[in-house]
């Protein structure tokens, strides 16, 4: 017999009822023939400590607990161990609970037997989880595993997942629903915008979570062209953190004196769409007096190109004693970059 036959199965039981875990653990024991391995914590606490140091296929929640409830629990597990199968089971069942705990990556909602055959329905259940192939759960580095390689295997695989995007500032998720992008949200923003906005962050996490139904579906389109406008909107921000020369229907404003050569350092980053949605922000002190300069370049550059044949202006540089900001308006985004230092001159 092979190895993966003869498996045991593990399973953690987090409840602050020690009664009901010492019942759970006799009566499964029992049900499971030697074939499954069943550990029991009466709190988060005595649960993190015992996944610090084993794996369990299933992790099983009570919602009523005190101190850190099954809900709050099952979302700092989101964090803290990405991928692990997680089930809730409680005596006390709402819509709203089990919306909740679903939304929040649990894989099963079950509600605690009243009379002693239902456990064996659980039983069952649980028995099923732990044997399926894991769907959730790879962590990665986004420095090293890019979010648009992600989204292709799970388009092209026609796969159906919520990818989690999270750093130390930003949270968001985008859904894929058969190899199609169906929605995303980050924040206050949804749809097209949130897409971008995750798709344009340079460090963070993700997990891939099994699919849930959005709130509503705000993504329309072929993925290759959502893909491929993100990386248009993120080469166009890319291209304006190296020096380059000023193009036609370009102009620049001097406020100071050229900043002696050094280290090019970004400072600041904003980048919106055409119509003023933030899709990235990094470092930005004055979020809104930014997007309000911007606004007004927009305005001004219509005013200059009627008044010269020469294009329309779309950029404005404007140097200081610290180093130079970079504002560009077009139909499509605006852009803001603040950096310090100039480049050192090569002979």
């Amino acid at each position: 017999m092979s190895d993966e036959a003869i498996k045991r199965k593990a399973f953690l039981f987090v409840d602050d009822d020690v009664g009901f875990l010492t019942g759970i653990q006799g009566l499964f024991s029992e049900m499971a023939r030697g074939k499954w391995d069943i550990f029991t914590a009466e709190n988060h606490a005595k649960a993190l400590a015992l996944l610090a140091k084993l794996r369990v296929d299933v992790v099983v929640l009570d919602i009523g607990m005190p101190v850190l409830d099954g809900i709050h629990f099952l979302q700092l597990l989101g964090r803290t161990h990405p991928g692990q199968q997680v089930v809730m089971l409680t005596g006390e069942v709402t819509d709203e609970r089990r919306k909740t705990c679903l939304e929040s990556g649990a894989a099963m909602f079950l509600e605690k037997p009243i009379v002693p055959e239902g456990f064996a329905a659980i039983f069952a259940a649980l028995d099923a989880l732990a044997g399926a192939q894991p769907q959730a759960g790879f962590r990665g580095m986004m420095r090293r595993v890019g979010l648009q390689e992600v989204l292709q295997l799970e388009c092209l695989g026609r796969k159906s997942s919520v990818l989690e995007i999270f750093t130390g500032r930003v949270r968001g998720r985008i859904f894929i629903c058969d190899g199609v992008i169906v929605h995303a949200d980050s924040g206050a923003l949804q749809g097209e915008v949130a897409l971008y906005g995750l798709l344009a962050l340079r460090g963070g996490e993700f997990n891939l979570l099994p699919f849930t139904e959005p709130a509503r579906r705000t993504i329309q389109g072929q993925w290759e062209s959502l893909l491929m406008e993100a990386a248009r909107l993120n080469d166009e921000g890319q291209r304006f953190l190296r020096p380059e020369e000023a193009e036609p229907g370009q102009f620049a404003v001097t406020g100071g004196m050229e900043p002696p050569p050094g280290e090019v350092r970004i400072e600041e980053i904003v980048l919106c769409s055409g119509t003023g949605e933030v899709l990235y922000e990094s470092a930005s002190k004055s979020l809104e007096l930014r997007l309000r300069l911007l606004e007004q370049i927009e305005q001004q550059a219509d005013q200059l190109s009627s008044l010269a044949p020469v294009g329309r202006f779309d950029r404005v540089e404007i140097l200081t004693a610290e180093g130079r900001i970079v504002c560009q308006v077009q139909p499509d985004r605006r852009l803001f970059v603040r950096r310090t230092g100039t480049p050192t001159a090569v002979a």
